[in-house]
């Protein structure tokens, strides 16, 4: 039995995250039957000290399934450092598998899913490092609208797109097909314009200052700026 490692690398950690949503659909597509699957978190890998025991799950993965959120175009600190950490794990063991297939899985806020491409040209650079191949990516854009609305009937056609990529990493994954695959992109299919999108987004951000004790002038603080 074949075994998928499902990495959710959303830094929350007391919430449900988009990202985990996600891992969580692409993760039932896959039969049970025929593969055994286990999910890691990679902030709680850290907080739990637990990156040795986590890396022995990925040193016996068949398959990898990686799910983040986009930050400043790219992969979150966090990830990037447990990749990095386990990259150094691989290179001093020996008794690791060489044919490895490696799926990404990336959301951001902005309507665009072509944003998130640039993180997942490193998920490929990393997967090579690893002698593993990386296949495709699931580029989702409006991925924390996606999840709030995902029953509302305009978000439809969008999930149903969503549910055919994360079918397609199933399939895949049940076929040794050496067929270079394209990325999937998907996006959200607004009922309103653009611009109240992005308007009520900034809301958002306000809301959840206002939640951590901050005002909105907090925002736009810039603590670690050197002084000219």
């Amino acid at each position: 039995m074949k075994n998928i490692v499902l990495i959710n690398a959303s830094p929350k950690i007391n919430e449900q995250s988009v990202s985990k949503e996600f891992l969580e659909m692409a993760g039932s597509q896959i039969d049970s039957d025929l593969f055994s699957k286990t999910f890691i978190d990679v902030r709680k890998s850290f907080l739990t000290h637990n990156l040795t025991e986590d890396f022995q799950t990925l040193a016996k993965a068949d398959v990898m399934i990686i799910s983040f959120p986009l930050y400043y175009f790219c992969m979150p600190g966090m990830l990037t450092r447990f990749l990095v950490d386990y990259h150094n794990y691989y290179t001093a063991s020996e008794n690791i598998k060489n044919h490895v297939k490696v799926y990404a899985i990336v959301n951001c806020g902005f309507p665009e899913p072509e944003i998130n491409l640039e993180a997942v040209r490193v998920i490929k650079s990393f997967s090579q490092h690893l002698n593993a191949e990386f296949r495709f990516g699931v580029l989702i854009g409006g991925g924390p609208m996606m999840v709030a609305t995902k029953k509302a009937p305009f978000m439809k056609k969008s999930v149903q797109k969503l549910k055919s990529a994360f079918s397609s990493i199933a399939a895949d994954i049940q076929h040794e097909n050496s067929t270079t695959i394209d990325s999937i992109c998907i996006g959200v299919d607004f009922p309103f314009s653009r611009r109240l999108y992005y308007f009520m987004g900034g809301k958002g951000w306000i809301t959840l200052a206002r939640k951590n004790g901050l005002k909105k002038k907090d925002l736009y603080k810039k603590p670690y700026r050197l002084n000219e």
